[in-house]
């Protein structure tokens, strides 16, 4: 197996959301067991320094990432540290003191402790989309959601993945005596299964593209007088900062504390060699009508819950029309059609169509493939 590197990383947001190139790297599968430091992961550059996920707040502590591949695991390394603001520009470094964790039992609630989270959807769709967790315990939680939350998805629970935590010094957890300094994790997460389900997905390729995003969970904490952690008031980004809730921070921001909004997610893009940025274009070439497509769908969910009926009359929902998703004036051949459950909604920008339904299903093609259609 020849697994590949993430080359280049931009982030995500309507205009266009984060990207990754990759280009083929001459090694074997690597033994999972947290290590980042390890030859596997040298030449591979990490992730942008993640945000808060809504707000413009900066980070208490910094996070990145590194992405790899090969024909049949998505690799993923994260680096976990503290750090505070020396100035606007710069990190400057500080031990993360404090790794603690509680949940022990797969397929627990993982965001309760600190945590890092992965999500993919392979399809671009906003459905059938997969969610790992896994907190400094090493404890994992797996889910396949078959849509969003807020569309009246669900999720089915995954069988555990290969993963691992290493935390520094010398695997200390749950110490508030004993300071540590951060801790990683290491993640391969099966192709097979991060396209199960999506029957319009490609697998790793040249030229494909998935859509990704990464969130780090962080709850503050503080030392009981019998020398336990225990949680604290201390959120930044919140409504209320210093509420007992916990902070998000992401790599592709999503404009609200939500993560269960696919189409606000970063861009992976797979290759074996460097390609030009003509060719990553490609993709952003289809941006514009994903965009009127979604506008579409939050206007009317918007409509939907003022009038509670849809609509055919795409005039009806501009007024509903709001950021990040608005209505976009180059869009062509919009068509709404009401069906039995609700409606199926197409828009044209240039060479794209992209189609949306209530559920949020998103399917996007090109004047040369007109196979793809939502069901």
């Amino acid at each position: 197996l020849i697994p590949q590197a993430i080359r280049r990383h931009t982030r995500a947001a309507p205009p266009p959301p984060s990207s990754d190139e990759s280009s083929k790297q001459r090694s074997t599968a690597t033994t999972i067991d947290g290590d980042l430091d390890k030859a596997f992961w040298n030449d591979v550059e990490w992730t942008e320094d993640f945000v808060d996920i809504a707000t413009e707040s900066r980070p208490r502590f910094r996070t990145r990432a590194k992405m790899r591949w090969d024909d049949d695991f998505l690799y993923i390394g994260r680096r976990c540290l503290a750090v505070s603001w020396r100035s606007l520009s710069e990190w400057g470094a500080r031990e993360e003191t404090d790794v603690w964790g509680t949940l022990t039992e797969h397929n627990s609630v993982i965001f309760h402790d600190n945590d890092f989270e992965i999500f993919v959807d392979a399809e671009g769709s906003n459905h059938n989309y997969k969610e790992f967790e896994i907190n400094s315990l090493g404890t994992t939680w797996s889910l396949l959601l078959n849509k969003p939350y807020d569309d009246g998805g669900g999720f089915d629970m995954e069988p555990q993945i290969r993963s691992a935590v290493k935390v520094f010094p010398n695997g200390v957890i749950n110490q508030p005596a004993i300071r540590n300094t951060h801790w990683t994790i290491e993640v391969a997460l099966p192709i097979s299964k991060l396209i199960e389900r999506n029957p319009l997905a490609k697998r790793p390729a040249d030229g494909v593209f998935w859509r990704v995003n990464f969130s780090r969970v962080q709850w503050g904490v503080g030392t009981t007088a019998d020398g336990r952690y225990e949680k604290r008031p201390f959120c930044q980004s919140c409504a209320t900062p210093g509420s007992a809730v916990e902070d998000n921070w992401v790599w592709s921001k999503q404009g609200e504390v939500a993560m269960h909004l696919p189409e606000r997610w970063g861009i992976l893009q797979f290759q074996s060699e460097q390609q030009s940025d003509a060719e990553v274009g490609l993709y952003f070439a289809e941006w514009p009508s994903r965009c009127a497509a979604m506008a579409i769908y939050y206007a009317m969910k918007a409509y939907h819950g003022k009038t509670g009926v849809y609509v055919s009359d795409i005039g009806a929902l501009k007024q509903y029309s709001k950021p990040p998703f608005t209505m976009i004036e180059e869009a062509h051949d919009i068509a709404i059609n009401l069906t039995a459950n609700g409606y199926e909604a197409s828009v044209t920008i240039a060479s794209h169509t992209a189609t949306v339904n209530e559920e949020r299903y998103l399917v996007v093609v090109a004047k040369e493939d007109v196979t793809a259609q939502v069901v």
